[in-house]
């Protein structure tokens, strides 16, 4: 039993990356338009329970749990704003 071939690791990458998308296409599937909101909600709430427990790094690029939750929050505050107020003109092109 030796390490696995370069092929088979290739391999297993791109399998674990098109699970990662397909993932991410069902629940856009599902929610459509809000799957942006619901996704970064989880995201938030997960990151901040992740920290709760103990977790003080992450693989997210922003590296620590409550970080990222907050740029999660904040992006679903803008989404709010932008679906519920609306936006200036010059921001517009953002959402929708």
């Amino acid at each position: 039993m030796g390490a696995p071939a370069k092929g088979e690791d290739r391999a297993e990458t791109f399998g674990r990356l098109a699970f990662a998308y397909c993932k991410i296409a069902t629940v856009s599937l599902l929610l459509g338009r809000f799957a942006l909101p619901v996704a970064a909600v989880l995201s938030a709430g997960f990151f901040v329970v992740a920290w709760w427990r103990g977790k003080r790094d992450t693989r997210c690029y922003l590296r620590y749990p409550l970080a990222a939750a907050g740029f999660w929050a904040v992006i679903v505050a803008i989404w709010l704003v932008a679906e519920f107020i609306g936006l200036p003109w010059w921001l517009a092109w953002i959402h929708r």
